[in-house]
């Protein structure tokens, strides 16, 4: 399976994310470093505009960079345009493309080796088109406790309209997605430009290790968790 990592250098909610230090590491390598000890992963792509993480992957052993050119660099650009310019890029090399993909987002830096590799056979035996991963919205999460605000009037809808009230024991058991793997044939993916097709499996992962950071909030616990040890990672570089 061939890992591809999208790092942009730009961000509107957390600037210079993917760079940030968790324990003395950038936060993208505790990404590079999972799928480099999971053993389904053959080959990893870097694709990234930001100067300072292509320094520093340029001449690592496996990761092979590529430089992404501005117009993927923008809040325009599909995730599906970054991947053909990548593939496109590993092909050039004279390399060949796998019959799955894996897309890992640099900003999801507590998933492990093991997730991938659970996750990856999981979509083997399933034989599915695609696999993303996800944890069970429980609690303050579930969609059943959560309104719609109209614009410019603070009174609110619940989300979820029910007509008898439900003890939290009985919701129904349902799933965020968290952004830590996509996985998908290539073939799929070639004939559709999609990551994941409408039913896709699904790859269970404890809240703990679904920190996706978006807000600085987000930063914050994915600190917390790493360096307090609360949280098991790769090992550092």
């Amino acid at each position: 399976m061939l890992a591809i990592v999208p790092a942009r250098s730009g961000s509107k909610g957390v600037p210079g994310k993917n760079i940030a230090l968790i324990g003395g590491i950038p936060v993208i390598h505790y990404t590079i470093a999972a799928l480099e000890a999971a053993a389904c992963v053959s080959a990893i792509i870097l694709t990234t505009d930001d100067p300072a993480i292509l320094g520093i992957y340029r001449n690592r052993e496996g990761t092979f960079t590529i430089d992404r050119p501005p117009e993927l660099a923008n809040d325009e650009a599909t995730t599906a345009s970054v991947i053909r310019h990548a593939l496109h890029a590993w092909k050039d090399a004279g390399q060949q493309v796998p019959d799955a993909l894996l897309l890992a987002q640099p900003t999801t830096p507590l998933r492990v080796a093991s997730d991938i590799e659970g996750a990856f056979g999981l979509f083997k035996s399933k034989g599915g088109p695609s696999l993303i991963s996800a944890c069970r919205a429980e609690g303050i999460r579930h969609p059943r406790v959560m309104y719609r605000v109209e614009s410019g009037d603070q009174h609110a809808s619940a989300f979820m309209a029910t007509a008898e009230p439900t003890r939290r024991q009985e919701y129904e058991d349902v799933y965020q997605r968290n952004g830590a793997i996509y996985m998908v044939a290539t073939e799929f993916f070639n004939e559709t430009g999609l990551m994941r097709n409408d039913t896709p499996l699904i790859y269970e992962m404890p809240w703990e290790r679904s920190i996706n950071i978006d807000v600085p909030g987000d930063l914050l616990i994915a600190k917390a968790l790493i360096e307090s040890g609360l949280v098991s990672v790769e090992p550092s570089p």
